[in-house]
């Protein structure tokens, strides 16, 4: 074994890839995984044509009485300094949630309620749930939420509201109030890596889709573009085909401010993570791809690949092996680094020494969901296929 600069081209070939690989890495990767702490840190800068307008805030209430009026309960404190109205659109068939909503009226004027048609069949309920809540609302710019929503801030409204001429893309993260329900590591890193894939996106004017726990739009862009006409045989597509199509590189913006985070609060988190994964990947099938985001798992072992094979044909020679460490290294700090960050903005944190091992078993963790999606296609339809007799 020794050190000399003594290299076979086939050496010199894998050596300069991995070099290539690092500094891609370090360049196009790093700038996306970076967006989201980035926004953030952004201070806002208001100017007078985004004065304080009166909004519309529309709530998706299924049998969630108890989350329902504790959200109502945050909604009610917010200082916004114009008028805004909470419109509760309810889809229970029992009368929890109609008398949280018609004590707390008593006391707010601002507060009002509509209902699903029990006979409502074949169409997304929840489509039709928010399409119903727009064509009530006062205001001509209206955010959406669902239940189990929480708000960390008295300041949700105005940060969410900061330009209601545009799709405002806010956050919410799955947060259990049970604390056997945690999401497992690689949950959280995978849902860290969606929420970077698009909020990286719609920062780079090519947004496509959002959270719809979290999301508000103006209701003449949802009228003019035919709100859900075309998906609403499909249970989801509200957060994802329907941004997809109202959204343009001009036209959106992510809110992403402490005050803005929401909660999404629930007893089942991984099964609500499942559910929104195997949904998520079925509609996602006719959004745009992401290259450089969506294969880096596979940038990171072919890196690895690489620089195993450059060693191997250069052994005895540690130079090659020495940069071979070091260019890996490189891009595990750099890569480990930036994540973090975004993570914790995100508020689904990921240990900066466990990145790159879960990065690296994503890619099966996706397959799995994957084909999940695909196993049984009619779950993901308002309609089920009636079985030969």
């Amino acid at each position: 074994m020794n050190f000399n600069f003594v290299f076979s081209i086939q050496t010199i070939i894998l050596s300069g890839t991995l070099l290539l690989l690092t500094l891609y890495i370090a360049t196009l990767v790093r700038r996306r995984v970076a967006c989201p702490a980035k926004c953030s840190a952004r201070p806002y800068v208001g100017t007078p044509d985004n004065a304080v307008k009166p909004v519309t805030i529309v709530v998706y209430a299924r049998d969630n009485s108890t989350r329902l009026e504790a959200l109502l309960g945050d909604l009610l404190a917010q200082t916004y300094q114009a008028p805004y109205e909470i419109i509760v659109v309810n889809d229970s068939g029992g009368y929890e949630c109609s008398d949280v909503v018609t004590r707390l009226s008593l006391k707010h004027a601002n507060l009002r309620m509509t209902f699903v048609p029990e006979q409502a069949h074949n169409l997304s309920r929840k489509k039709l749930a928010i399409t119903l809540g727009l064509k009530a609302a006062r205001y001509p710019y209206v955010l959406l939420l669902n239940a189990e929503c929480r708000l960390g801030s008295s300041g949700w409204l105005e940060a969410m509201c900061r330009d209601t001429d545009k799709v405002t893309l806010g956050n919410a993260v799955i947060t259990p109030d049970v604390d056997t329900q945690s999401l497992s590591p690689l949950m959280t890193l995978d849902a860290a890596n969606t929420a970077i894939t698009w909020i990286a996106a719609a920062e780079m004017h090519r947004p496509y889709r959002g959270t719809g726990y979290n999301i508000g739009y103006p209701t003449a862009t949802f009228f003019a573009k035919d709100g859900f006409a075309g998906t609403l045989n499909l249970k989801a597509g509200d957060d994802d085909l329907f941004v997809n199509k109202i959204t343009t590189p001009v036209n959106t913006r992510v809110e992403l401010s402490a005050e803005s985070q929401v909660d999404i609060t629930t007893s089942h988190a991984r099964r609500l993570y499942r559910e929104l994964k195997i949904s998520h990947n079925f509609t996602g099938r006719s959004l745009p791809c992401h290259p450089v985001m969506d294969t880096l798992p596979l940038v990171l072992w072919l890196s690895i690949a690489i620089g195993i094979a450059a060693t191997w044909l250069a052994w005895p020679n540690l130079t090659v092996a020495a940069g071979t460490l070091l260019l890996l290294l490189a891009q595990w700090i750099i890569l480990a680094r930036t994540w973090h960050k975004s993570s914790v903005t995100l508020r689904y944190p990921t240990g900066t020494f466990s990145v790159i091992p879960l990065l690296l078993i994503l890619p099966l963790h996706n397959l799995r969901y994957r084909l999940a999606a695909r196993s049984n296609k009619s779950q993901h339809y308002t309609w089920q296929k009636q079985k030969k007799v």
